[in-house]
């Protein structure tokens, strides 16, 4: 028996390393990558940094392919939406939950430890960093044409937690990153209003106009305050960007979609996908806004609680992920998008049109 074990050994090691391969998404293992002191000292500054090569080979382009499953899966109510109202091609949350490769992205690639790198979280020693909590994830789809949103900092239905943290370094970090070629000339990427993170200045006019109206003025800070909305088209920064770069910004920091310069041109170069992903650290204040996150009723977290209490909705990233929070099932987010939805959107817009008249 001893005998036929150790020969045995060498093709059960084999078998194990080959099922590794098969499944790398089983491991907690993060792809490590150190940032320099500038790479830090920058983004405290102006809030944001680029990271190039963020996702490479099969990783990238397992992504790419989940992305453009996504877009063909749109429901009818999404399309409908999308010709009426055409924001983004397509918009998924909580895309990790049904896309494997996405879920590698969001946990085992080098974007949580980035993350807690800039937040500081290492700071103090690193026997005990304090954890970081995915927030929020999403796919969205950028095509010619597509209004996206202007000038505006994610409100609290994108970034359900309390503004008791702007200008201070562990604010929360947005991970951008483009699965497709973008160039400053094209459009088509992302635009950054560097140093608006700060809670002082016409930035922090600018995020105390949209607050005053809710979630609905988000995207219209150039018709609330169109001095402030010139003053960030002065401070526009774009960036030229392969398939796997990334955007890397402070949760307060301003930004939009970047306008495809030749809308007709551009049709030809399909729909530009790009992940976004939204980190805090464990101990950042939940915010419930109307009852909209199903970690409301399921963890009965609310106002004043920590992330962390709605474990597996908030599933932890840094500094490993927790099995029984990736393998968790839980309720899905209400659907940005339904024909229920859309019904009394077109329903109220058909009431107003007729008051006005």
């Amino acid at each position: 028996m001893v005998r036929c074990i150790a020969h045995s050994l060498p093709l059960l090691l084999f078998l194990a390393v080959f099922c590794a391969l098969l499944h790398p998404g089983q491991s907690n293992r993060q792809v490590p990558l150190v940032l320099t002191k500038g790479q830090i000292s920058t983004f405290r500054r102006d809030g944001v940094i680029v990271i190039r090569g963020l996702l490479q080979g099969k990783e990238l382009r397992d992504a790419i392919r989940a992305a453009k499953r996504i877009q063909r899966s749109q429901g009818l109510a999404q399309r409908i939406f999308y010709q009426l109202f055409p924001s983004y091609r397509n918009l998924k949350f909580q895309s990790w939950r049904k896309h494997k490769a996405l879920e590698r992205v969001a946990f085992d690639s080098a974007a949580p430890a980035i993350c807690a790198s800039l937040m500081g979280l290492e700071e103090g020693g690193t026997t005990s960093p304090r954890p970081v909590r995915l927030l929020k994830d999403a796919v969205l789809g950028f095509s010619a044409g597509d209004k996206g949103c202007g000038w505006h900092v994610d409100d609290k239905v994108f970034w359900p937690c309390e503004d008791c943290n702007v200008g201070k370094v562990d604010a929360g970090v947005n991970v951008w990153i483009t699965l497709s070629t973008v160039t400053a000339d094209e459009g088509g990427g992302l635009a950054v209003a560097p140093g608006t993170h700060m809670a002082r200045g016409f930035a922090k006019r600018a995020r105390d106009a949209i607050a005053e109206r809710g979630p609905m003025s988000t995207c219209l800070l150039e018709a609330l305050k169109p001095d402030c909305h010139e003053k960030m088209e002065r401070l526009k920064k774009v960036y030229d960007l392969q398939p796997g770069d990334a955007i890397i910004h402070d949760r307060y920091i301003f930004h939009r979609a970047d306008n495809f310069r030749d809308p007709i041109k551009s049709k030809k170069a399909g729909t530009k996908q790009r992940i976004s992903l939204r980190y805090v650290p464990a101990d950042a204040t939940f915010y419930n806004f109307n009852g909209n996150e199903r970690a409301v009723e399921a963890k009965q977290i609310n106002t004043g609680d920590a992330i962390s209490k709605g474990g597996e909705y908030y599933p932890q990233v840094f500094p490993n992920s927790l099995p029984e929070e990736r393998m968790a099932k839980v309720k899905q987010d209400k659907d940005f998008v339904s024909l229920s939805a859309l019904s009394r959107l077109l329903l109220s817009k058909i009431t107003l049109s007729g008051r006005k008249n």
